[in-house]
């Protein structure tokens, strides 16, 4: 998984670590993890913002005629239940629990990131933006492969051309 990817499963991943920095871990000192849960739910997102900036600033988009889009909100069930739940409710009162908790964070980071489910962000739902998957037309250059969409458009109308910032060559951002 590159770096980016990483980034971005991670920032997804906001909720939790902020849920997590609130509950405590009970073999952790307070001082430790909470910055710790803190910042790993900040710094990824502030690295994507500045990825945003960054394209913005160098133009980097990627041109597109839309031929379907799809809303992902039905996603988002499965991004709860998947990983905030079953995470969030695991104790960690002991080594165990701790060390079981920590592989299955890895497995999800894993899971997200080889699934390509990394566009989920909290942030970005909180200040009304929108998942959309989008399929190019093939002639546009785009081979019709799939693109992910952070918008705040409802829908976008089959062969209308948009011009969205690219955050990486799949996810897209149209502010």
């Amino acid at each position: 998984m590159d770096f980016i990817r990483l980034v971005l499963v991670l920032a997804c991943m906001a909720p939790l670590f902020i849920l997590m920095a609130i509950r405590g871990v009970g073999l952790v000192p307070w001082e430790f993890y909470f910055p710790a849960f803190i910042g790993l739910a900040l710094i990824p997102n502030l690295i994507l913002m500045g990825r945003i900036i960054i394209a913005v600033k160098n133009n980097d988009r990627k041109r597109i005629r839309v031929m379907n889009s799809t809303d992902n909100r039905e996603q988002l069930i499965t991004y709860v239940f998947a990983m905030l739940l079953p995470l969030f409710q695991s104790s960690v009162s002991t080594e165990q629990e701790l060390y079981a908790t920590l592989c299955a964070l890895l497995f999800v980071v894993y899971i997200f990131g080889h699934m390509e489910l990394y566009y989920m962000n909290f942030f970005f739902a909180l200040a009304g933006y929108r998942i959309l998957s989008i399929r190019p037309d093939s002639a546009s250059g785009n081979l019709s492969v799939s693109h992910v969409l952070i918008t705040k458009r409802s829908t976008i109308p089959v062969a209308q051309d948009i011009n969205p910032i690219r955050i990486t060559d799949f996810l897209l951002f149209d502010k």
